[in-house]
């Protein structure tokens, strides 16, 4: 049981009472076994399969590149969507966790510095609206080790609270929601990965971030907006230039301007025209990344947490199960139009193993969590972005784990350490200047 050393409770919700029979020491021993076997069996053949996806992404960026110049049209556009898309969601994001880290001889797929570092290296291996540096502490470490906790910064349900308590009919709902779905990279991603890379350099300068502050928020561009225009008192965790100047302003400048500049040599309507198919193709990109990922950890079906708990315990594998939901599995074709996201259950609970090892490991996981009695939630995309906006508008609610099912030694208070720590074993932790002595 959970709570195998703890007082027994006196009542259990119907639709929590498989939690009070669960064996979670043998649950805890089978997924951990069976990750160390992933993990010690990975090598050359992993490496080669995300070589193949690098092909495959390069190929799409080629018919992109060579046909934008045309007129706006599906075959170029798909081309460039693809090209990024699969760069950001197979390529850095399992490469950013370390997945390739003992198996590539040669370092290039390797969290350390992946992307980051210089202008350079994030043009040449992963160029998109959010910085990399930044992402790497939102996600690799925020998000993954305080999943569906109120310290999860993707945490979804209480991200959309400004669109779930509008006082507006709900077709005005879901029409934001359709906004959000073409533009939330930058809208959202890219402002809110900066705010947790600013709060965790502040952190390690010392420097106070209070609750009164509210940095579990979620940071949108349309902060600066409120704070300006409507007199609100959004805490502004960075100046507007600053995100220009180092996270959203390079990506706009070459990416949608530069990049097309040689289609002016076949004239000003085929630059137009390249400009065009760009950003048609970055709607596009927005549309299919939300569809993958914000669809990952929502649904009334899904559990939220209210304190933290100890990486790779029992109850940190629990948790990762039972706030994940995967979607149809098994092939790299279908693998790939999912982001390999479509194995977010094994991810999370192994997010150090290849997008490979998580092909291999799907199967057994399922298994371990049948036997034990583990909810896995495994169906439709399509379903589960219904789900997903079903929670964004406020039509449903994620549901809540009894803390008294809780198992006690496992939980933990999160500390500014526990980010560096986090952080550093993936070579990703911030780099901060010291201030200088007065």
């Amino acid at each position: 049981m959970v709570a195998s050393a703890e007082p027994k409770v006196a009542a259990v919700a119907p639709e929590h009472s498989w939690v009070s029979k669960l064996d979670l020491d043998g649950f805890k021993k089978e997924v951990s076994d069976l990750g160390k076997r992933l993990e010690k069996n990975q090598g050359k053949e992993d490496v080669d399969h995300i070589k193949k996806i690098c092909l495959w992404s390069n190929t799409f960026a080629a018919i992109g590149l060579a046909t934008m110049w045309l007129p706006p049209n599906p075959v170029t556009v798909i081309a460039l969507s693809m090209w990024t898309f699969m760069r950001w969601t197979t390529i850095a994001h399992h490469t950013g966790h370390g997945g390739y880290n003992r198996a590539d001889e040669t370092k290039y797929f390797n969290s350390r510095g992946f992307a980051a570092g210089s202008l350079y290296k994030r043009v040449t291996e992963w160029f998109d609206w959010m910085l990399p540096e930044a992402w790497n502490i939102e996600h690799n470490n925020l998000h993954h080790y305080r999943l569906s906790e109120d310290a999860d910064p993707d945490l979804v349900e209480r991200n959309l609270a400004f669109t779930r308590d509008l006082k507006v009919p709900l077709f005005c709902k879901y029409a934001i929601v359709g906004v959000l779905m073409g533009t939330w990279k930058w809208f959202y991603y890219a402002p809110n990965t900066y705010k947790e890379l600013k709060i965790a350099e502040m952190r390690k300068l010392g420097k106070p971030v209070t609750a009164e502050m509210r940095p579990h928020d979620a940071f949108t561009l349309k902060a600066f907006f409120d704070n300006r225009v409507l007199g609100a008192k959004n805490t502004i965790w960075y100046p507007f230039r600053d995100l220009m100047k180092n996270v959203m302003g390079p990506y706009l400048l070459i990416h949608f301007l530069l990049m097309p500049l040689p289609c002016l040599l076949l004239g000003p309507a085929a630059f137009m025209n390249a400009v065009g198919n760009l950003v048609l193709a970055d709607i596009l990109t927005n549309i299919h990344g939300f569809v993958v990922i914000a669809t990952n950890h929502a649904g009334d079906d899904m559990y939220r947490f209210k304190s933290g708990c100890i990486p790779n315990s029992g109850t940190f594998y629990l948790r990762q199960v039972i706030s994940s939901v995967n979607f149809k599995t098994g092939g790299d074709w279908n693998d790939v139009m999912h982001g390999f996201l479509n194995y977010q259950i094994e991810h999370h609970v192994w997010p150090n193993l290849s997008a490979l090892s998580l092909q291999r490991g799907q199967p057994e996981m399922k298994v371990i969590c049948q036997r034990y009695g583990v909810p896995y939630v495994q169906e439709s995309i399509w379903k589960r972005l219904k789900k997903t906006v079903d929670i964004m508008v406020g039509t449903a609610t994620m549901l809540d784990f009894p803390e008294e099912l809780e198992r006690k030694s496992d939980l933990k208070v999160w500390s500014n350490e526990d980010t560096s720590a986090n952080s550093a074993a993936l070579g990703q932790d911030v780099k901060v200047k010291e201030p200088v002595a007065a």
